[in-house]
């Protein structure tokens, strides 16, 4: 079985940085940042994002990025050969990323709850910094996009607002045996195993 992605630690939002790192890998930036609001702001959601009317509890994101997947959901993704998780934080928030050295396989998960914007941050800032960026389906019932530099580009990122305030943020880099596909697909797969195990489902 092809495995689903291949390493890709760029930044976890809201601006389109990704800094060059070492050992073929880029390290999570930010350039522009929109400042955080509190969790009562009435703007949110604002810049056209979409309103979040059934958010998952904030408290789903306590044990952090590297606990929500289960391991049986990480093998599946990347193989036997996925190193342990390795975790880190940002200017939005914490995130983990796991890769496989011998297929070049890996994503990174991000939660973005310190900029308290949700996906407003993205259709401000994102938005006007990629080619691609649209909607998509939404992933266990909460709204989501999908950003690139062009159809055919090896990453993708996937934001999904949790609610007006928080999203988690999906970054994908097809492996080489997957290149030529949709990059964002298997993106959609991390989302909602991860939106799923939030929700005990």
């Amino acid at each position: 079985m092809r495995r689903l992605v291949a390493l890709a630690v760029c930044g976890a939002v809201v601006a389109a940085g990704c800094s060059g790192g070492t050992g073929g890998e880029a390290v999570p930036t930010s350039e522009s940042v929109t400042p955080g609001s509190s969790a009562s702001n009435p703007e949110l959601p604002h810049s056209g994002a979409p309103e979040v009317t059934n958010p998952v509890p904030e408290s789903a994101l306590s044990a952090g990025p590297c606990e929500a997947l289960t391991k049986q959901q990480i093998k599946q993704a990347l193989g036997d050969g996925a190193a342990q998780g390795r975790s880190g934080e940002n200017e939005v928030g914490p995130y983990c990323d796991w890769s496989d050295p011998a297929t070049g396989g890996g994503f990174l998960l991000a939660f973005s709850t310190n900029l308290s914007q949700g996906l407003s941050a993205y259709y401000a800032n994102t938005k006007a910094q990629t080619a691609i960026f649209r909607e998509v389906d939404p992933i266990g019932g909460l709204p989501a996009v999908e950003y690139k530099d062009s159809e055919d580009d090896i990453q993708c990122g996937l934001a999904v607002g949790l609610s007006n305030e928080y999203a988690i943020d999906i970054q994908v880099t097809l492996s080489r045996a997957n290149e030529g596909n949709d990059a964002c697909e298997p993106a959609k797969t991390v989302a909602t195993w991860v939106v799923a195990n939030f929700k005990g489902e």
